[in-house]
């Protein structure tokens, strides 16, 4: 078996035996062609599985970090040959996996990229000023899925008409990361954004059921996507703003949630996330909070000061405080 023919059996593995999420698909081969583009510029085009050694291995990782990739990065590379590697022994195509013994960088901290209460008032302000009504109802619906419902950017792409459920005020996330689904129940905000944009939407004759469409009818793609947030963020005065990302803005709705009373179990669940050291990742605390529980660390406590009304920023995400969910 030639290394080609191996990277796209172990794609198919992952994909439909294992059921790992599109994303995640990407992410693995990628990093195996890109292997295999390293080997066939340095001698060894497409090679036989059963060639690739430790060596060939290390020196690519040495490659690499040569390029200054982020530790994280070249951990991810090297997690993508591991699992290729493991799974082409267990299936008796090599005898043993030339990744396992290569030493993984030390991990490095993740760039959080924070987005505020107020960035998102700018994003859901812009959007009223887009050139046209069904551009600024497919807008303002898309914004409320990422700011008030804290879905990924695949699960927001994977929607259809059907996930909208606005008798139940839910949106059903049928396809989430490693296919699991969830329920998410809609804040008045983001209800009212999608009865709008789907009154707007069944006018539109197309072959597809998608709930996002992109130009010509077609179902919005993660390219069309992208460019479409650059515009908004352009128009709400936050051009090339690196912060503003589907991601970023799922992170800013976990701290939301948090911030408003939520509890990190249901948290967990609201993200989609099967461990709870995941969430916690999510969860951001700013200075604010911090200078707040000061006082609780002395051996006399001060009383605890009332807490303020929500601002602005709190209403226009459509939560409340000592809610668990939004709904």
């Amino acid at each position: 078996m030639i290394l080609s023919e191996a990277i796209e059996d172990y794609g198919q593995f992952i994909r439909h035996e294992l059921g790992h999420a599109t994303t995640t698909y990407h992410a693995y081969v990628s990093w195996q062609r890109n292997f295999a583009r390293w080997l066939d510029a340095n001698g060894h085009s497409d090679p036989p599985v059963t060639e690739i050694t430790e060596a060939l291995v290390r020196r690519y990782s040495y490659s690499l970090s040569a390029r200054n990739l982020r530790p994280r990065t070249i951990r991810g590379a090297l997690h993508a040959l591991r699992a290729l590697f493991a799974y082409l022994a267990e299936q008796g195509a090599i005898s043993g996996n030339p990744a396992k013994e290569i030493r993984l960088p030390k991990k490095d901290a993740a760039t959080r990229l924070l987005v505020t209460d107020e960035d998102l008032v700018k994003l859901l302000e812009a959007v009223e000023r887009q050139s046209s009504d069904f551009r600024c109802a497919r807008d303002k619906a898309l914004l409320a899925v990422l700011i008030f419902c804290g879905l990924r950017r695949q699960e927001l792409l994977d929607l259809t008409v059907s996930s909208i459920n606005l008798a139940d005020r839910s949106l059903l996330v049928q396809q989430g990361k490693g296919n699991k689904s969830r329920t998410i129940y809609l804040c008045e905000e983001a209800l009212t954004a999608l009865r709008e944009w789907l009154a707007m939407r069944q006018q539109v004759k197309c072959s597809h059921h998608y709930l996002f469409l992109g130009e010509g009818k077609r179902r919005l793609g993660d390219r069309t996507l992208h460019d479409l947030l650059e515009e908004i963020k352009a128009i709400a005065g936050l051009k090339g703003d690196p912060r503003i990302k589907p991601h970023s803005i799922r992170h800013a709705a976990a701290t939301r949630l948090l911030r408003n009373g939520a509890d990190i179990r249901s948290i967990q669940a609201w993200l989609g996330h099967s461990q709870l050291q995941t969430t916690a990742i999510y969860l951001h605390t700013d200075e604010q909070q911090v200078r707040k529980i000061a006082p609780l660390a002395g051996l006399r406590p001060s009383p605890q000061e009332k807490p303020s009304e929500p601002g602005p920023a709190d209403r226009a995400t459509g939560y409340r405080r000592r809610r668990t969910l939004a709904r």
